[in-house]
């Protein structure tokens, strides 16, 4: 039996490497520099693995798609581990409960002046001398490259591997924390020592952008996509000139997408787009087989400040030759709430579609109903009375409003529309004579569009406003559209071949659906794709 002072001993050892394992090690972030150009983040390896490995057998059961069936067999063959399964990354020597990074870093050569874009890679390590020996023969066997030798950069060393005969580096390697930081090329050692001696507050962990970023983003994102303000990548995007980040989370036949747009300076702005608009009841009065359905619950006003700016110069010009100022007379009289549906017209004739045909004669590409609020009734009507007042090129126009609707005719049908004094609304269609009146009679109590799936549902409900796409619903009338609408010939044979190629997988999608939504100084958009259950 030992004595009480040895048992002392054991019990204070085991507390220390208990402590010692759980330690946490750093996020990847930490090694990661805040002026990267641009930065993917894995939160946890485990978790996205399994979530790219969701997405890769819905998608990889879709008609089409047996290169990227095999794809992920390829991969694990050429790694000797299979990188979306947890398991054979803890028995690689990862750890998978840790996260991961990719980043790209733009730096200046000492001599001359010239950019250099140098790549990163950090890996969350559970067994450094396995992971160690897997860079080693993937080195070797890949780059052929076959010397090893360590240098000193300052107080770390970086292992750098070369092909022999060659003064520039294959790949270079540092174990830091718990961490492999990884880069390839001449640049390398540079690159992989920058990020070993990164101070904690020049990296992107404390980036107060990335901070809100991520804050917008949420919990459920299993993969991550940063651009910072400033970013090369996000050259001439000037909705994203503050900085962006996306994220990607998935299940058996779910992908979820989430993208939140920083605002900085503009955040007034964009607060000033919150409203209530409650559309979600006009919505479920609409078409009952509509294609794509919309709704926007927040200000239009505030949202006419910000587009109407972007409407070509000739548009506007065309409605000031009406006496119509796009921001004062249609985005101004409109109150929250308003709701959309569309879709394809039955007369679409693909090959005569041209932006000439569709401008001349929109409806015959699409069919659309249109509810919309008004704040004031008289100012909408007086909007209606000039925008009626001069006929569109190539359409004709019944004189004057009949019981209050104005009727604009077209070759392939009319835009007609009313406003409802009574109810505060503008009621308007387009398509067959007499679409109007139905819409009307579905807003008196009849059923119309019901979302697909709950995510549809949700979409169609809360925040600034949203959309849903049936997909099989647009495959339906695509199908049943003639074989001349695709044209004649050869042209006509190819265009309809490469249509068809894209039906069978889009017949697999049950909805799309997009919300955007406000939060802490970012705009979020969040999109939600649903597949079938025959897509395996």
């Amino acid at each position: 039996m030992l004595r009480r002072p040895h048992r002392l001993v054991l019990a204070a050892a085991a507390l220390a490497v208990l402590a010692c394992r759980g330690r946490r090690a750093p996020p990847p972030e930490r090694f990661v520099p805040a002026d990267a150009a641009t930065a993917i983040v894995l939160p946890e390896t485990g978790r996205a693995a399994r979530d790219l490995a969701a997405l890769h057998a819905t998608v990889a059961g879709f008609p089409g798609a047996a290169e990227l069936a095999g794809l992920r067999g390829n991969l694990a063959t050429q790694l000797g581990f299979d990188p979306l399964d947890p398991d054979a990354l803890e028995d690689a020597g990862f750890d998978p409960r840790r996260g991961a990074a990719l980043a790209s870093v733009d730096r200046v050569r000492a001599q001359g002046g010239e950019p250099v874009r140098r790549a990163i890679l950090v890996l969350p390590l559970r067994d450094p001398p396995r992971v160690e020996a897997l860079l080693q023969r993937l080195a070797r066997d890949r780059m052929g490259a076959t010397e090893r030798i360590a240098e000193p950069h300052g107080a770390f060393s970086v292992v750098v591997l070369r092909a022999p005969g060659a003064t520039a580096a294959s790949l270079s390697y540092a174990v830091v924390e718990r961490t492999a930081l990884l880069a390839t090329g001449g640049a390398g050692p540079a690159a992989v020592a920058e990020a070993a001696a990164l101070a904690p507050e020049a990296s992107l962990s404390q980036a107060s952008a990335w901070a809100s970023a991520r804050r917008a983003l949420g919990d459920e994102p299993s993969v991550m996509w940063w651009l910072p303000p400033g970013s090369p990548f996000l050259a001439g995007m000037w909705a994203a000139k503050d900085g962006m980040a996306a994220g990607i989370a998935a299940a058996r036949g779910r992908l979820r997408a989430r993208a939140a747009l920083l605002l900085g300076a503009r955040e007034p702005s964009f607060r000033a787009l919150a409203a209530d608009g409650k559309a979600a009841g006009a919505v479920g009065r609409l078409a009952p087989d509509a294609q794509l359905a919309g709704r926007w619950d927040g200000d239009f006003a505030a949202l006419g400040k910000k587009l109407a700016p972007i409407v070509p110069a000739a548009e506007r010009a065309r409605l000031a030759r009406r006496g119509i100022d796009l921001e004062r007379d249609v985005f101004g009289v409109l109150a929250p709430g308003g709701a959309l549906a569309i879709s394809l017209a039955p007369g679409l004739d693909l090959s005569g579609l041209t932006y000439a045909a569709a401008r001349a004669d929109p409806l015959k590409a699409v069919q659309f109903e249109l509810v919309l609020p008004v704040k004031d009734p008289a100012a909408a009507e007086a909007t209606s009375a000039r925008l009626a007042g001069g006929p569109p090129p190539r359409t004709r126009r019944a004189p004057g409003a009949v019981d209050g609707v104005h009727r604009i005719r077209t070759p392939s049908g009319e835009i007609a529309w009313r406003v409802d004094a009574g109810a505060r609304r503008v009621v308007a269609a387009g398509g067959p004579a007499g679409r109007l009146e139905a819409l009307e009679a579905r807003l008196a109590g009849s059923d119309g569009f019901r979302p697909p799936t709950k995510s549809a549902e949700d979409a169609l409900a809360g925040g600034l406003g949203g959309a849903v796409l049936v997909p099989p619903r647009v495959v339906a009338a695509v199908r049943a559209m003639p074989e001349e609408a695709f044209g004649t010939g050869p042209s006509g044979f190819v265009m309809r071949s490469l249509v068809d190629r894209f039906l069978e997988p889009a017949s697999r999608i049950t909805a799309a659906s997009l919300r955007a939504d406000l939060a802490e100084g970012a705009l979020v958009l969040g999109l939600e794709v649903e597949a079938a259950e025959g897509a395996r």
